[in-house]
């Protein structure tokens, strides 16, 4: 699964992006694509598990990517 976060930056056109990719099991994209688990709720997945991520905030010239674990955080954009 992999969940993109993108903060536009209206004054100097430097968006934020933010990646998480975490592998899922067969059982929970089933649950996903049912609708029995919400987007916004698969960051409790990462639990116990490590997930590749990539975070280029708006100050950096290029992304930093790394592995981490736990749960991470899935907002509806605005």
């Amino acid at each position: 699964m992999s969940v993109f976060t993108e903060y536009v930056d209206w004054v100097a056109s430097r968006d934020a992006q933010y990646r998480t990719v975490l592998p899922i099991t067969d059982a929970e994209a089933d649950d996903l694509m049912a609708g029995r688990l919400i987007p916004q709720r698969v960051g409790v997945l990462g639990h116990g598990r490590r997930h590749l991520q990539s975070d280029w905030p708006s100050e950096a010239d290029e992304p930093s990517v790394y592995w981490d674990s736990g749960v991470f955080e899935v907002r509806e954009g605005y």
